[in-house]
């Protein structure tokens, strides 16, 4: 798959802003935004906490891998991914060789705050499904960022998004994409 430099994917956990962040990017490059997860409920016809209960996380991250793969094909497109996708070699190998991987970054102290009142985060629930307290869930996403952090950290561009205002967050991000475009393009590097 050729690289293509008009496909932006946002990583980073849930709670960095890449659902806030990611419609207002896409409208300051032009571009279309794609919620991948949202992309995957519609495709199967039930939400992702229904299909990893009744098919598995094998078959999830296989819909994942296809979806992306379409995706993939496509341009002028900002692509938010789940905060777990990068954990799939497949997965993360197609999304560095297709496009431009922009990391949202969020301390762990940041993301418990976010999301201690979220109740769709499978991921932060006890044992049980047992409500955590803030200071559990921010030992569990310290834990959670320990392993996916490597390949976090791998994009080509990052931002941090915990202290700043959003339209500067997004205002930050169009210039690093812009400047990371023109010196990476091999279309604008022979010209």
């Amino acid at each position: 798959m050729k690289k293509n430099y008009s496909l932006i994917y946002l990583t980073g956990f849930s709670g960095s802003g890449k659902s806030t962040i990611g419609p207002l990017l896409a409208n300051s490059l032009g571009y279309e935004f794609v919620d991948l997860d949202q992309t995957i409920e519609k495709q199967a016809g039930k939400p992702i906490t229904r299909i990893f209960a009744e098919e598995g996380e094998a078959y999830f991250r296989e819909l994942e891998r296809t979806t992306l793969e379409e995706l993939g094909n496509k341009t002028n497109l900002v692509i938010s991914l789940g905060g777990g996708v990068l954990e799939n070699d497949h997965s993360f190998a197609l999304v560095r060789e297709s496009g431009t991987l922009v990391y949202l970054k969020s301390s762990s102290k940041t993301l418990a705050r976010r999301l201690c009142n979220k109740t769709d985060r499978p991921l932060l629930k006890g044992e049980n499904d047992r409500k955590l307290s803030r200071e559990e869930i921010e030992d569990k996403i310290t834990a959670i960022l320990m392993k996916r952090e490597p390949r976090y950290e791998s994009a080509n561009i990052s931002v941090l998004t915990d202290v700043k205002r959003i339209g500067s967050t997004v205002e930050e991000l169009t210039r690093k994409i812009e400047r990371y475009v023109r010196k990476a393009s091999p279309a604008t590097n022979n010209q």
